[in-house]
């Protein structure tokens, strides 16, 4: 029998489970209060699966690093355009792009889904990679205490085999950001019960 993993790595599928799960509404709300796009000039979309985070930014450079080459083929399909790329990479990637190339680094979905010492690479090259006053914000689902049932078992049943507790989110970006670090736990943007948690650290 297929394993849900492997059926999630098809991107036609993973785009329309996209489309399903998340209203438009909340669309909306992630682009303006968890992404923020407003005045970013160049972005780093880390772990862009299909690529529909480059539409947010219609007037900036923009590069997608996707490790799955069915999604940079389905990016490169639907988002083509002047001045956005997409790119089959992974952390390794990072590190042939020059210091302070990034006004955003965004990373959606993706750190539930690699190991400790990974995300600890991934944010130490994300702080070099942005300019001075840059940010770096992820978005993940999350376990907390005043987590309903219903989102807690949802949220345990991700396929990402790395969801964590706020407190261990915060540790990685606490090693590389010092103080300059928020986060937010958000529930029900999704039409199933689920909680995520965004991080924003801006680089001094």
């Amino acid at each position: 029998m297929k394993k849900l993993a492997d059926v999630f790595e098809n991107a036609t599928f993973y785009k329309l489970f996209q489309f399903l799960v998340i209203p438009q509404k909340s669309r909306k709300y992630i682009e303006n209060n968890v992404i923020s796009v407003s005045g970013v000039e160049s972005v780093l979309d880390f772990g862009c699966g299909v690529g529909y985070h480059a539409e947010y930014f219609e007037f900036a450079e923009y590069l997608g690093i996707e490790p799955l080459e069915s999604c940079v083929a389905k990016a490169n399909q639907l988002f083509a355009k002047k001045g956005t790329t997409f790119k089959v990479g992974d952390h390794n990637t990072l590190k042939n792009i020059n210091d302070e190339s990034f006004d955003l680094i965004i990373a959606i979905g993706v750190l539930h889904h690699i190991e400790d010492e990974i995300v600890d690479l991934f944010i130490g090259e994300a702080k070099r990679l942005l300019k001075p006053g840059g940010r770096l914000t992820t978005f993940d689902p999350v376990i907390h205490s005043d987590q309903t049932f219903p989102s807690k078992w949802v949220v345990s049943q991700d396929r990402g085999r790395y969801v964590r507790r706020p407190e261990e989110y915060s540790e990685f970006f606490k090693t590389h950001f010092d103080e300059n670090i928020s986060s937010k736990v958000h529930s029900g943007l999704l039409r199933i019960p689920y909680d995520h948690i965004h991080f924003h650290a801006i680089k001094g």
